[in-house]
Formats: structure tokens, C-alpha cells, sequence
């Protein structure tokens, strides 16, 4: 075991008191908790000597300091206006604990907290809850199942189509938070779901999504992390796939000091569509790890995956994209593709694409590039009046923007093009 006895103390203490919070829970995932707890205290907070973590240093979390401080009062930071706009939305702030839902909801669709569905209808998670993401070989992931409070259920019915994004914001003071979402779409159904992670302060967020996607549903989910920058992000989103499925996600990386993010979905059921991608803009010593991965388990079906990176000063970006094609996925479509862009001499990426294939009927590309702005483009807009600093925001805009397209929801996507272009327009002169 890589705990030593004191932190072992330690996490066990918490876990006791965790569950006294908890308490009447169901039996079920008392289990489970108990099973997570185990298991992270083998693998222990992952560090640089584990491959997945090669390049991201997470020692800083290791001592417990992060995860188990006090809040010292409410430190929530002010919400994006697209959470205010349309559709409805459901808010968690320091103490972990959610808030009534705001806005309107269509018939068949319901939003709740996971305490409040645990006490109401505890057999609808017990198949789902802590299910699909990662426990055995995730330590984070176990983790925020051992002593995860709260968190967003979002069920669709058969059938239902949610027009208007769900919105889930986290909120956070300098406190450790384990936040948990789980979406639940019927078989039919359609939802969009904007989950946004903020706060002020040094704390550390572990959050883990999961998605169900019935048989031709349709989910299209926003992550948008815009934390404190000196906050610690970790996160997990797993999503499991049936039959004619679409799963689209778009990750936004803008915030938190050192930030690592995987996703990963399973395509179940033939002719499941899914989109992973994502835009990361970071600056000064921010850090920020994308994993990825997409489990072709079934024949005849898409992928695609777009990841670019806008990186200035010292900061430092990690992707590592897997696409794996099981023996019996045949007639698979498959596309991977990161693209950086190095706003200085000192920003530096490591990017890693990868495929397994082990079927022999499959169309799969991958590709990374990594590159400084176009001088011959720079120069062309200097020489038509525009100044060197306008010429540079225009240039960085124009390369991230189709990953930007990919947002569907509008608000979202046009406050994230704002948020871009404020971030890196140096002054003229």
C-alpha cells in the first residue's frame, strides 16, 4: 500500500465522517464506497512515476491538506451570463450541497440532487450511480466515489427532447470538493447539459460525470473549467453508449493552476456518433492534461475527436488521445486530431495521439502538430494598418474558432470567443 499509516489515519477518519453526512444511504453504495475507499488507498494519488501521469505532478494534493481543509465561509465567485439565460439550472457552491432548480422544465425531464434522489427513488441510480467510470484503475475517480455528497441527476424520458440547456454549476471556497453528475437519457430522447466549474481561492476540485445514452439518444454536454488559478482541477467523464447513439462533449480549459481532465466513452451498440473535443487556453505557469479515449466495442460506428491548445508564457499543455477498435468493430470510423499553438518561446506541449486497432475493415486517422503564429499572415495584417497586438489576438482567434463552432449552445460558445480574445491581447506598444 502506497499510504503511509498517518495518511491512512486520515482518510479514514474523513471517510467516517463522510458517511455519518450520508447517513441512510442504501446499502448498495455503502458498498461501493467502501470498495472505492480501498482502492484508492492502493493506488495512492497517481504522481510522474505512473505512466498516465508522465508529464503532470500531482504531489501537491498527495498530503491531504487540499482535499480535508476547512472552508473558512462561502468564497462562490459570480456566475457566467449564460448561466442566467435560457433553460434551466441547478447550483452547488462550497458546502457541497445543491441548491433549488431555477427555470422551467419540459414534461419527462427532471433535475435534482443526487441526495435528494437517493432519499426519493434510490432504485433508479442504483443500476447507474458509480457504475460506469473507472474505479479500479482510476485513484482520483475512486476517490470522489468514496466520499463524493452531492451532485446533479439529470433524467430524460423515452422520447423527450430538452430544447433548452441544463446547466450544473460548481462553486468552491478554499475547501476540497468531490462534485458528481450523472445524466440519464432515454431511449429517443435528446438533452444538452453545460456543466461549469468555478471558484476563488487555493482548493482542489476531483469531479466525475457519467453519461447514459439510451438507444438513439441524443446528448450534447459543455465542461467548461474556469477555476481559480490557483486552484487544483481533476475530472473524469465517462460515457456509455447504446444502440444509433450520439454523444457530442466539448471540454473548455481556461482556469486552475495545474488542471487534468480524461474523458472517455464506449460505444456499446452499432452505429453509435460520438464528438470528443475541446479548446484549452492557458498562460503564465498553468498547467493543463487532457486524456482521452474512445472504445469501439461495436461495428459500424463514428468518432471524432478535435483538441486544440493555445499556450503563452511558461505555460505547459499534455494531450494523450486513445481510439481503441475492438476485433468485432468492423466498418468503424475513426478521426484524432490535437493542434497547439505556442504563443512563446517558453510554452511548451506534449501530445501523444494513439490508436489500437485490432479489426481489419476500419477507416482511422490520427495527427498532432504543434506551431508558432504564421509570420507571413502577421505581416500581411501589419501591413494593412493593423497593430502587432491586434494582428496576434485576430490570428489566435482564427485558430481556435473551428473548434469553438462545435458549441452548439450560443451563449456558451460566444462567451468563450470573449473570454479568448480578452486573454491573450497583449497591450500595443
Amino acid at each position: 500500500m502506497r499510504t503511509t499509516a498517518e495518511k491512512l489515519s486520515l482518510y479514514l477518519d474523513r471517510f467516517s465522517e463522510a458517511a455519518r453526512r450520508c447517513e441512510g444511504e442504501p446499502d448498495w453504495l455503502r458498498r461501493r464506497r467502501k470498495s472505492a475507499l480501498a482502492r484508492f488507498l492502493e493506488l495512492g494519488v497517481p504522481t510522474p512515476r505512473d505512466e498516465e501521469y508522465k508529464y503532470t505532478n500531482l504531489s501537491r494534493l498527495a498530503g491531504g491538506d487540499l482535499l480535508f481543509g476547512r472552508a473558512r465561509g462561502e468564497a462562490a465567485a459570480g456566475l457566467p451570463r449564460y448561466v442566467a439565460g435560457q433553460g434551466a439550472s441547478i447550483a452547488f457552491a462550497g458546502s457541497g450541497r445543491g441548491s433549488e432548480v431555477r427555470g422551467s422544465l419540459p414534461d419527462g425531464v427532471s433535475v435534482r440532487g443526487i441526495a435528494a434522489a437517493l432519499r426519493s427513488e434510490p432504485s433508479l441510480l442504483e443500476g447507474r450511480l458509480a457504475s460506469a467510470a473507472p474505479v479500479a484503475d482510476h485513484a482520483l475517480c475512486a476517490l470522489n466515489t468514496a466520499f463524493f455528497e452531492d451532485g446533479a441527476v439529470i433524467e430524460v424520458a423515452p422520447g423527450v427532447v430538452a430544447a433548452d440547456p441544463i446547466h450544473v454549476t460548481f462553486g468552491a471556497g478554499p475547501v476540497g470538493r468531490h462534485p458528481r453528475v450523472l445524466i440519464l437519457a432515454g431511449r429517443n430522447s435528446s438533452v444538452r447539459v453545460v456543466e461549469t466549474y468555478l471558484g476563488t481561492g487555493t482548493y482542489w476540485r476531483n469531479a466525475v460525470t457519467e453519461i447514459f445514452a439510451g438507444e438513439n439518444a441524443r446528448v450534447e454536454h459543455v465542461r467548461a473549467q474556469i477555476e481559480s488559478p490557483q486552484a487544483f482541477h481533476t475530472g473524469m467523464l465517462q460515457a456509455m453508449q447504446k444502440r444509433d447513439s450520439c454523444v457530442n462533449t466539448f471540454s473548455l480549459s481556461f482556469g486552475a493552476a495545474v488542471a487534468r481532465n480524461d474523458i472517455r466513452t464506449r460505444l456499446n451498440g452499432t452505429g453509435c456518433e460520438c464528438a470528443l473535443d475541446g479548446l484549452y487556453a492557458v498562460s503564465g505557469r498553468q498547467h493543463v492534461d487532457h486524456h482521452t479515449a474512445i472504445d469501439h466495442a461495436m461495428p459500424h460506428c463514428h468518432s471524432h475527436q478535435l483538441y486544440k491548445g493555445v499556450l503563452d508564457e511558461h505555460a505547459r499543455g499534455v494531450f494523450n488521445g486513445k481510439i481503441f477498435v475492438r476485433r468485432d468493430a468492423q466498418k468503424t470510423d475513426a478521426v484524432q486530431s490535437n493542434k497547439n499553438l505556442l504563443l512563446s518561446d517558453s510554452a511548451e506541449v506534449n501530445t501523444k495521439p494513439q490508436l489500437e486497432i485490432d479489426a481489419n475493415d476500419v477507416r482511422c486517422t490520427h495527427g498532432a502538430t504543434v506551431g508558432q503564429l504564421d509570420s507571413t499572415a502577421a505581416f500581411y495584417l501589419r501591413s494593412r494598418g493593423i497593430g502587432a497586438a491586434q494582428a496576434r489576438n485576430i490570428l489566435t482567434y482564427a485558430f481556435a474558432a473551428d473548434a469553438l463552432e462545435r458549441i452548439g449552445i450560443a451563449p456558451v460558445r460566444e462567451y468563450f470567443e470573449a473570454r479568448l480574445l480578452e486573454r491573450f491581447a497583449p497591450a500595443e506598444g
